[in-house]
């Protein structure tokens, strides 16, 4: 039986051996392709290394080297190039002195901001339209709690509603939707529209999250006053807060030389669009007050809200040489600078003129972001009459006394685009700038 069974071994044998002849081929081939992608994975490795090391030179640069105060306009960049481990890398910064999207904790309790267009804005005596008005509503508080009860627009005098063109509504700059028509309400010749028509606003409109845009598109037609600049108004009744846009969106006829509807017109600017961060920096503010009534004002008193952690530097000019009182003030949350002027026998400006106020402040901001000023300017006489004052909102016309400018005079800690890029390896990020270090915004490999 033995010397049988010797033979079976050899085929065993046989069959291994073919199988094995069958393996080979492709075990080589394997081995072949690994070896030859070793190199390139080696190289990607290094490259993404070589890459994120220049992303870490950048950060240090930035926190310790002064790398920000190099730049002085927005879009400005800087380039390096160097070795790491043998390994070639390019990396280049871009600042970005943008305004900010996220909430404002504003000085005041308001917390949607109604800005307003029109077109046609300009035309001659006679004209009786169509004119087409955008009213724009923005959260611009980081307070978004309360709702949005009701909207007033107080036309101006000789404008009617167009009902046959209705009302339309988009958010976020997204479709025209069609909107429900407002209640119209005159008082001596003059319209008022209520949204919504009766009763309050339904969620839809109702909410806004933070910095987002509702706005309203309608249309009037009619003729306004001749040769004078015939001024808009809305009122924001926001449950407790009540909001008076200002004088906006005036329509021009004619000559324009008399005002209509207006007041005080307040905005203010500052020399410097940003400054680098944790570097001392002075700065100059200038408010404009602009009188676009007809008759002669008189300015009782200013009230600037500098950002958290700026100083006043003085002197005034302009306006006034004095300087003002200068208390701190925590606002909001926030402690804020606040500057008065008080004018006791007031500061006559003429119709039509526009004053200043100039003063020196300075400021060293370590975090990237956008600050903001805030001024209030009081004045002796008010816009009066019941179509100003509607009955559900609690507005007199002592509150047409107060004149604010919302957030303005932005100054800018910018933040910065950085791209790196090694042995075929791009890493792109965003940074800001925190207390105490920076935060990547976004990190991304490709």
């Amino acid at each position: 039986m033995r010397k049988k069974q010797a033979g079976q071994a050899l085929i065993l044998v046989l069959i291994l051996l073919a199988i094995g002849a069958l393996l080979v081929v492709p075990a080589l081939r394997l081995t072949g392709t690994a070896l030859m992608n070793s190199p390139i994975v080696e190289g990607q490795t290094k490259g993404l290394y070589a890459a994120d090391a220049a992303q870490e030179y950048i950060l240090w640069k930035l926190l310790y080297d002064g790398l920000g105060a190099q730049f002085t306009e927005d879009g400005q960049s800087a380039h390096y190039e160097f070795n790491v481990c043998e390994v070639p890398v390019g990396v280049t910064i871009v600042m970005r002195a943008t305004e900010g999207k996220g909430g404002i904790t504003l000085a005041t309790d308001e917390k949607i901001k109604p800005t307003k267009t029109v077109t046609p804005s300009v035309v001659a005596n006679g004209y009786t339209g169509p004119y087409t008005y955008i009213i724009r509503l923005e959260q611009l508080s980081s307070d978004n709690s309360r709702g949005l009860d009701s909207l007033y627009d107080v036309l101006p005098k000789g404008l009617s509603y167009n009902a046959s063109y209705g009302s339309w509504l988009r958010v976020d700059g997204g479709e025209w939707v069609s909107f429900p028509s407002p209640l119209t309400e005159t008082f001596s010749g003059q319209n008022r529209l209520r949204w919504p028509a009766s009763g309050f606003f339904d969620s839809t409109m109702r909410h806004f999250d933070v910095r987002q845009v509702k706005e309203i598109k309608f249309q009037v037609t009619g003729s306004p006053s001749v040769n004078k600049k015939c001024y808009n108004w809305v009122l924001l009744n926001v449950e407790d807060v009540d909001t008076l846009s200002g004088p906006i969106a005036p329509i021009t006829t004619g000559t324009g030389a008399g005002q209509e509807g207006g007041l005080l017109n307040v905005t203010k600017v500052c020399d410097h669009e940003f400054i680098p961060p944790g570097v001392e920096t002075e700065l100059s503010y200038t408010i404009s007050i602009t009188n676009m009534e007809t008759q002669t004002e008189q300015i009782y008193s200013i009230t600037d809200f500098m950002p958290p952690d700026f100083e006043y530097l003085g002197p005034t000019s302009g306006l006034t040489t004095a300087n003002p009182q200068v208390t701190l003030e925590t606002i909001n949350g926030l402690e804020r600078p606040k500057l008065f002027w008080n004018f006791p026998t007031g500061i006559s400006i003429a119709s039509q003129q526009t004053k200043t106020l100039t003063f020196r402040a300075k400021a060293t901001k370590d975090v990237s972001g956008t600050y903001y000023n805030e001024v209030v300017v009081v004045n002796k006489y008010p816009l009066s009459g019941s179509i100003y004052c509607p009955p559900d909102m609690d507005v007199d016309s002592s509150d047409f006394l107060q004149n604010y400018s919302w957030n303005t005079g932005a100054v800018v800690v910018p933040a910065y685009d950085t791209s790196s890029e090694s042995e075929g390896i791009t890493i792109n990020t965003n940074m800001a700038l925190i207390l105490g270090g920076i935060t990547i915004s976004s990190y991304q490999v490709r």
